[in-house]
């Protein structure tokens, strides 16, 4: 339908509605007279916008129909002269024609431009501009006497605008032809003229530049092809519902096809020209180049998720709020620490958010900054998930280019760690004497380990070697025994100094974890009170593991201790051995040994009824001199935790305040048999021919250490197992007896800590300058002490001082046979 036959549509209508009107009011007159209706129910019921004045102007009435179409609450008019103090009214007419409506004529105002103010009449805003025809008329009693005046608004906006419009086109008809090719191509808008199969009938300059191809390889072509093919679909979807006549047009933003591949982002809207009969004549797509506005919002959203990134990842809680309250931007640990997800905290206030307390604190805050318009700092202490937290916090306010204040950020620094390193440096201080005092006993230990193991070495040497040379039912003998078990105990003696300094390896075995703790089960009825009930709930099966058994018995002695004396009166400590399966979620739930790899555990379960502990408590009980206990040295748990790290084992805890305490340690189940490989006993008449080739006894071996006595009972020994032996006191002598004696040396003991060039050095320059030779590396401490270099060479081994003939002879056959550590 073309403008003109709209226009005309619309008079015919205005005509229909007079005579209506003049229907309704005869319906009116007649209805009124055979029923008793309220005349306010009638008149608001009216469809047709309708304000009643008395003849002097006063406006008595307005039915919801005018009130709707003015949005001006119907208060705000009735009972007053609207007409006559409206100079706006006055120069427009409108006091004419009701004078006109006075003297008996029904007069109608062409159509009025209005502005609606912004209302809200039952729930509908308005805000808009809308023409009016308005139309007085008089209302006469039943003795024809003038009783009121009559105003009839209709809304035809949609007439003047088309009347506008058509004269708008009509003024502009007589140059249309001759700019429409210029405007047609100057338009920055990519316009499509397309037919119904979607092939391009014409398109403008502007398409060409979107899509990168001359007007004359677009036409005829589909337009469909040019879209992105993840687009199609919904482009085609809404095609078709535009064919179909269930849509006039539709809008959609998607993807073009660039001639040389590139992609151009455009927003495109596809419309339906017909005739007078419904039928499409052809369409129009009108497409928008938006891929400058694209690159604008991912450079503003990269930009934003970069902000978003930086702040999320400074170690800090920071937010940025209106000058309201509400939150503009939160980084993740703000959101965390809050309880939140950072998007459900955004748009939010304090009140909503938190607690009131704290809620009312941070708005106090807010407040405070907003008033003084600086930054303002504050310390408080909060309780989180990992206990008493003391943050310090800087509000500070936010203003735009012209200075004005429009919001508020705050940025919270965990300063837990700073005030407890301040509030404990005095005692860190006090500890630090203490400390200097231990290192020096752990030096002076180390130092008497070492000596007194030289010394153990002549012992323990000349005890062996004088076993060997006398008969068992001597009368010597068994004096001999009893000394060479002295020196023994000597040296476990010395092993538990160098176990204190740190310089002492523990050897590994294969256990039964079952056994061991059903070993000990009259040792610990024999410590723990008597109040203690004890309970041992062992494995059915046995439970293999590689460890130590004295580690494993510290291990089970400390916790079964420590869950007695949480214990107030009477109670019980429960003891588990079991075998589990441990998955990777069980393992990263794990206080020690999170990091091993999931599979078959060992479990040893220390249970007992006692006060239990809190989550702080809870954290600390592995810190080295943390105790709970008024004279405990916080030791205890200290060594658990290093011994279940030697053994790569895993433990758990469970526990709370007045519901006891539950320690769980895992140890990897052993699959193979270790047997083979544990040490095999020697007798002390074993001799070294026993086990090596007939031509071993003519070869030379070298002893290197600056202890005398350790190279006279070595010489002895190595001269009874049948070597031809070789001393050196020092690295000097060592490479002399090598240069003048290297075809026949085989094999150099050499002892690791020598006051000139120290063992390691030396025993690197043999290995390097004698290819044939192997080295046995002697020491008090531990074979750790052994640089990775030499344990990795496959022609260096170890043996622990002080050593008995048997033990040397097995060192002796471990070199020379696999040559490793």
């Amino acid at each position: 339908m073309d403008l003109h036959e709209r226009l005309r549509s619309l008079e015919r209508e205005n005509a229909i509605l007079r005579q209506q009107l003049a229907i309704l009011r005869a319906q009116f007159t007649a209805s009124l007279a055979a029923h008793e209706l309220p005349f306010d129910a009638v008149f608001h019921q009216l469809p047709v916008p309708m304000v009643l004045f008395a003849p002097d102007g006063l406006a008595v009435a307005m039915n919801r129909a005018n009130e709707q179409l003015v949005a001006t609450p119907i208060d705000q008019v009735v009972g007053r002269y609207n007409i006559y103090q409206d100079p706006a009214a006055q120069k427009r007419g409108f006091v004419a024609a009701f004078e006109s409506a006075r003297r008996g004529q029904v007069t109608t105002m062409p159509p009025t431009p209005y502005d609606t103010a912004e209302a809200n009449i039952e729930g509908r805003t308005i805000d808009q501009q809308f023409w009016s025809e308005t139309t007085y008329f008089p209302i006469y009693d039943h003795m024809h006497r003038l009783v009121l005046i009559g105003e009839l608004n209709r809304d035809v906006t949609d007439w003047v605008r088309i009347r506008e419009e058509e004269q708008r086109l009509a003024a502009e008809l007589r140059d249309r032809e001759q700019r429409f090719t210029a405007l047609f191509d100057q338009l920055s808008l990519g316009i499509v003229v397309i037919e119904e199969s979607g092939r391009i009938l014409d398109c403008n300059r502007a398409v060409t530049s979107i899509l990168g191809f001359e007007r004359h390889e677009l036409i005829g072509k589909l337009i469909l092809y040019r879209t992105h093919p993840d687009d199609r679909t919904r482009d085609l979807e809404l095609w078709e519902e535009l064919l179909e006549g269930k849509r006039n047009s539709y809008t959609i933003e998607k993807r073009y096809l660039h001639k040389d591949g590139h992609i151009v982002y455009g927003r495109m809207t596809c419309s339906a020209v017909r005739d007078e009969h419904g039928k499409i004549t052809f369409l129009v797509r009108i497409i928008e180049d938006i891929s400058a506005q694209r690159n604008a919002e991912a450079a503003v959203e990269t930009s934003r998720r970069l902000l978003q990134d930086i702040i999320n990842q400074i170690p800090a809680l920071i937010f940025v709020k209106d000058i309201e309250g509400r939150y503009l931007i939160v980084n993740e640990r703000l959101a965390r620490f809050s309880g939140y997800q950072p998007e459900a905290m955004i748009g939010k206030c304090d009140d909503e958010l938190f607690a009131p307390a704290l809620a009312d604190y941070y708005r106090a805050f807010d407040r405070e900054v907003i008033l003084h318009r600086r930054p303002i700092q504050r310390d408080d202490d909060r309780w989180t998930a990992d206990g008493l937290t003391s943050y310090t916090t800087i509000k500070f306010p936010l203003f735009d280019h012209e200075g004005t204040m429009y919001g508020i950020a705050g940025v919270s620094i965990d300063v837990t760690e700073r005030r407890r390193m301040e509030r404990e440096r005095e005692r860190i201080e006090q500890q630090l004497r203490e400390t200097q005092r231990l290192e020096s006993l752990g030096l002076m230990a180390g130092g008497i380990a070492h000596d007194f193991n030289n010394l153990l070495v002549g012992v323990l040497g000349n005890v062996s070697l004088a076993l060997n040379e006398i008969p068992e039912d001597h009368t010597v003998y068994p004096l001999l025994t009893q000394i060479e078990q002295a020196a023994l105990r000597a040296t476990e003696l010395t092993g538990q100094l160098l176990t204190y300094t740190g310089r002492h390896q523990l050897e590994m075995q294969r256990l039964d974890l079952k056994q061991v703790v059903e070993e000990m089960q009259t040792l610990l009825r024999s410590l723990l009170p008597r109040r203690i009930e004890i309970i041992v709930q062992s494995s059915p099966t046995p439970l293999p593991i590689n460890g130590n058994v004295a580690q494993i018995r510290q291990i089970l002695l400390n916790l079964a201790i420590n869950g007695a004396e949480a214990i107030s009166g009477t109670g019980k400590v429960t003891i588990i051995t079991q075998p589990c399966e441990l998955s990777a979620d069980d393992m990263a739930n794990m206080q020690i040994g999170s990091d091993q790899p999931p599979g078959h555990y060992a479990a040893l379960i220390v249970q007992d009824t006692g006060h239990g502990m809190d989550e702080i408590t809870k954290a600390r009980i592995f810190d080295p001199f943390f105790s709970t206990k008024f004279t405990g040295r916080g030791l205890g748990l200290a060594a658990v935790n290093g011994i279940v790290r030697s053994h790569r084992a895993a433990l758990t805890i469970n526990t709370a305040p007045n519901q006891g305490t539950t320690f769980s340690v895992f140890f990897p189940i052993s699959m193979t048999d270790t047997s083979a490989e544990l040490p095999t006993p020697v007798k002390e008449t074993t001799s070294i021919t026993a086990t090596t080739s007939n031509e071993l006894p003519q070869r030379g071996v070298l002893i290197v250490d600056d202890e005398a006595e350790v190279r006279h009972v070595a010489l002895r020994m190595l001269q009874r197992l049948g070597f031809t032996a070789y001393a050196a006191g020092s690295s000097e002598e060592a490479h002399q007896v090598m240069a003048q004696f290297g075809e026949q040396i085989i094999l150099a003991l050499i002892d690791l800590t020598m006051p000139d060039i120290t063992g390691d050095v030396l025993a690197t320059d043999v290995l390097q300058h004698y290819p044939h030779v192997h080295v046995i590396l002697m020491s008090g401490f531990s074979q750790q002490e052994l640089p990775a270099n030499l344990r990795n060479s496959g022609r260096a081994s170890f043996l622990a001082k002080p050593f008995t003939i048997a033990a040397l002879s097995a060192a002796i056959r471990n070199a020379l046979s696999s040559y490793a550590v």
